[in-house]
């Protein structure tokens, strides 16, 4: 949603992308399911909302905690920024979001995450908390990053041909990379020290 919403992927792409991720989280249920014995399957791993929270402020947690991550995914995968490993950044966002979020939601900051289970084992009581909070934490942390941190200067006939499919933006980031890598020379690496 995030990146749809950022005009980095097609509509097309989108949908396919949040089926697989829905499928995905399906099939990841059911195996765990079919694997684990039945005196210990239990809710597996269900998203619940502790007694001691509402459901706006359950939505709430679920939304910061997506609204961080999908900023950090951004920042750190930015290609106008050279970060080293955008995977420790964005594995260090997942971690700490977890060990804020467990103890009020368990942590969906994904609905794919929580839809698996929750078809599996038939329980639907407050699932639409895992859906609105982490959408809407992705809508924001987009608007902000791609409007307000770095804007994006796609004109409008860009974004609707991203949107369409008829504009790759993978080929074009790549093409950019390419014109701004500068050979390396003992030149080159003598001026950065």
């Amino acid at each position: 949603m995030a990146f749809l919403l950022g005009s980095r992927i097609s509509l097309a792409r989108a949908a396919c992308y949040m089926v697989a991720q829905l499928a995905g989280g399906i099939a990841g249920a059911a195996t765990l399911y079919g694997v684990t014995p039945a005196e210990v399957q239990g809710s597996l791993g269900i998203n619940t909302v502790r007694s001691n929270i509402t459901s706006g402020q359950a939505v709430a947690v679920e939304l910061i905690l997506t609204f961080q991550l999908v900023l950090c995914y951004f920042a750190s995968t930015d290609r106008h920024r050279n970060a080293n490993s955008p995977a420790t950044f964005i594995g260090i966002s997942v971690a700490l979001g977890h060990l804020i979020g467990i103890y009020f939601t368990g942590c969906s900051m994904n609905p794919a995450r929580s839809f698996g289970p929750a078809v599996i084992v038939n329980k639907f009581t407050v699932h639409w908390i895992f859906w609105v909070g982490p959408m809407t934490g992705a809508i924001l942390a987009s608007l902000i990053y791609n409007v307000l941190l770095y804007p994006d200067l796609k004109s409008l006939s860009q974004r609707l041909a991203i949107l369409k499919g008829t504009f790759d933006v993978e080929a074009e980031e790549m093409e950019e990379a390419k014109q701004n890598r500068q050979p390396v020379s003992l030149t080159n690496v003598i001026q950065r020290v």
